[in-house]
């Protein structure tokens, strides 16, 4: 197998978030669903595949995929889903901000109306 030159080793990272946060690796496995000694199979490989990788993280209640974006360049580029939120958040309240301004002016309109009438 051709290792990439980019690796991230996988199982040295999961082997210290294992010691670090203090977890046995039956623990893991029996969270997992996985016979034993897979943890070993895992540590002991440099990469693994993402869907044991999310297992993982569900078992640790840990988000491993961070610890690898983290190891990535900084100028990589990324979704920031704060922003996104926020952003989302802000257009929805510009929206309903032109609505209730579109709602005072009829309503204005509909008072001088009155105010007209009543005279």
């Amino acid at each position: 197998m051709i290792k990439s030159k980019h690796n991230i080793n996988t199982g040295k990272l999961i082997e210290q978030l294992l010691s670090q946060l203090k977890f046995t690796n039956s623990e893991i496995e029996n969270a997992i669903g996985r016979p034993g000694s897979s943890m070993y199979k895992y540590i002991r490989n440099e990469s693994i595949q993402t869907g044991i990788l999310i297992d993982l993280c569900y078992a640790m209640k840990y988000n491993i995929f961070q610890d690898i974006a983290n190891d990535l360049p900084s100028e990589f580029s990324k979704t920031d889903r704060d922003a996104q939120e926020k952003l989302a958040f802000k257009t929805a309240n510009e929206k309903r901000i032109a609505n209730l301004e579109e709602e005072n002016k009829i309503m204005k309109i509909q008072l001088d109306l009155l105010m007209k009438l009543k005279t």
